[in-house]
């Protein structure tokens, strides 16, 4: 298994244009249980991996704000109930994505998403490309060459 088909799973359940509060299912542990066993990967190598393949993907503009943000919300359960290293990456990128969850300042002039997370996912995808971790950089690197779409 591949990066590339955890996300055609994640893809699978979140669906553009389906509201989150309308999706049928959303991720749940028995999927991280899966795809530590079938990656061979730590949880916390996993989230990082997924959270590298977000932020390279949604720099690209391949990949959605709302599915990336759904799949880092729901991923953070998971996350918070994993002992052991933190998976630092991974929460830089759910924070970035928070950013873009609302108007700050009530300023509604301003789209939080462009405002706020693109420029941050900006430079974690700088980061990310420049100086990579090796584990998840194989993955990132075996990802790119598969679905991002």
């Amino acid at each position: 298994m591949e990066m590339g088909d955890v996300f055609r799973d994640l893809k699978l359940v979140y669906t553009d244009g389906v509201p989150y509060n309308e999706l049928e299912h959303h991720l749940t542990e028995e999927d991280v249980q899966r795809w530590c066993v079938q990656f061979g990967l730590s949880r916390t190598h996993l989230f990082d991996a997924i959270a590298r393949h977000l932020a390279l993907g949604f720099d690209k503009r391949e990949l959605t704000f709302e599915f990336c943000d759904a799949v880092v919300n729901d991923l953070s359960i998971a996350v918070t109930n994993t002992s052991g290293p933190r998976p630092e990456l991974f929460w830089e990128v759910y924070s970035a994505f928070d950013e873009g969850e609302y108007y700050h300042d009530e300023n509604r002039q301003e789209d939080p998403v462009e405002v706020h997370t693109r420029p941050i996912i900006a430079q974690l995808a700088r980061t990310i490309s420049s100086s990579p971790d090796q584990v998840a950089d194989d993955t990132a690197r075996t990802s790119t060459k598969h679905s991002l779409q």
